[in-house]
């Protein structure tokens, strides 16, 4: 478990780039998270103590003064370690332009750990948001997460973007993530990315094995599990509603997705959504989100 200070976001001012929240974790030993998807992105910087982060089948061992980055839809894992178990804190952002600006900053799907030599001033901005976090200034909100990613900009290396010319097979996985990012609440299909893509459902499958370790369906479903999660956290949207801006056509096909990451129909009762909910995150929907509100502890 955590002790996590959560901040809410404001109102979306900005279609470009807009704050979708923030917070500061004091973490157990052996305290983790994951494997699972976010919504937006996600930038931690860790404080104190150790621990390690997982993505595509990469393990990364990180410390004090060091940083990681987690795209939407990419699956991830992380965990406190258990001697010297971390604090982090964490800003998360969305928008138009947030894969370029994560691009300039020279971090991204290839590189997503890098270290900050500037790590007081990540905190100071930090301890600012939530000193005005009664006031509800949106735009304040919106300063500070510029000012986070100036911090970010000015380390040596940033703006280097050191990705290489993709190959076709990298290139079509790129496209997929994309576009599921773009479309995952239109009740969408895998043979809707195939389509787009003009390549086969089979072709498709081996890509999505190989380069993600899970078939298009099973990550689909975990993006949208994934976004769900974000909405139970960062929104007072209700359960029902969260379902459907999630691609799910009722609160029943998105609670045997929990369970089985698999399409399935015929369950309309929220309740089973709620204890699926509760199996997969350790907690029911509305106790989550009132945990977070409550800066309770929470499987964040």
């Amino acid at each position: 478990m955590e002790h996590a200070d959560v901040l809410v976001p404001g109102r979306r001012l900005f279609e470009d780039l807009y704050f979708c929240g923030g917070g500061r974790s004091v973490c157990l030993p052996g305290h983790s998270f994951g494997p699972d998807v976010r919504f937006n992105y996600l930038i931690h910087y860790i404080i104190s103590g150790k621990g390690i982060f997982e993505t595509d089948s990469q393990r990364y061992p990180l410390c004090q003064g060091q940083a990681f980055l987690i795209k939407p839809g990419v699956s991830t894992f992380y965990q406190a370690d258990t001697d010297e178990p971390w604090n982090y804190l964490w800003i998360s952002f969305q928008g138009r332009l947030a894969d370029q600006v994560v691009r300039d900053l020279g971090i991204g799907h290839k590189h997503p750990v890098f270290s900050c030599e500037n790590g007081s001033l990540l905190v100071e901005i930090m301890d600012r948001l939530f000193a005005a976090s009664g006031s509800g200034s949106s735009l304040y909100q919106h300063s500070q997460l510029l000012a986070f990613l100036h911090v970010l900009a000015g380390q040596p290396g940033a703006g280097q973007n050191t990705g290489s010319l993709k190959n076709r097979a990298n290139y079509h996985i790129d496209r997929a993530l994309a576009f599921i990012r773009a479309n995952y609440s239109n009740h969408l299909n895998v043979s809707d990315i195939a389509n787009y893509l003009g390549i086969s459902r089979v072709y498709l499958f081996t890509l999505f094995q190989e380069h993600m370790g899970q078939s298009p369906q099973e990550y689909l479903s975990s993006f949208r599990l994934g976004c769900a999660r974000e909405l139970l956290t960062t929104t007072a949207i209700p359960i029902n509603e969260v379902a459907l801006l999630c691609g799910y056509k009722n609160a029943g096909v998105f609670a045997s997705a929990i369970d089985t990451i698999s399409y399935s129909c015929g369950y309309e009762d929220p309740a089973v959504f709620s204890r699926a909910f509760k199996k997969k995150y350790r907690m029911a929907p509305l106790s989550y989100r009132a945990a977070l509100l409550q800066n309770l502890p929470s499987p964040r």
